[in-house]
C-alpha cells in the first residue's frame, strides 16, 4: 500500500527559486534598501544579487514596486527610488 506524500510546507510561487523570503519580506527588504541608501541606483543584475534572488523573482518584484510607484525604472533600465 503505498502512502500519498504530504507536504510539510506551503508550496512556493512557480517563480520563487528554493530557499528565497515570502513576497512581503522581499517587498519590505527592496523598499528599506532603497530608503536607506539615497541615491541608490541598480541594474536587475545588480538588484538580484544585492537581495539574493533569481532574476525572475527579481524582476517580478521590482516591476511591481514599480507599477505601485514605489520605485522608478529608468531609460538605462536602472531602478531607483521615486524623485521626491
Amino acid at each position: 500500500m503505498q502512502v500519498a506524500e504530504r507536504r510539510h510546507s506551503p508550496r512556493q510561487s512557480p517563480h520563487q527559486s528554493v530557499g528565497e523570503p515570502q513576497r512581503e519580506q522581499l517587498v519590505s527588504t527592496i523598499v528599506g534598501a532603497y530608503r536607506e541608501m539615497p541615491g541608490l541606483c541598480l541594474t536587475l543584475n545588480q538588484a538580484a544579487r544585492l537581495f539574493g534572488l533569481s532574476d525572475v523573482t527579481c524582476h517580478i518584484v521590482l516591476e511591481d514596486l514599480v507599477k505601485k510607484g514605489s520605485l522608478r525604472r529608468g531609460r538605462n533600465g536602472q531602478y531607483a527610488a521615486p524623485e521626491a
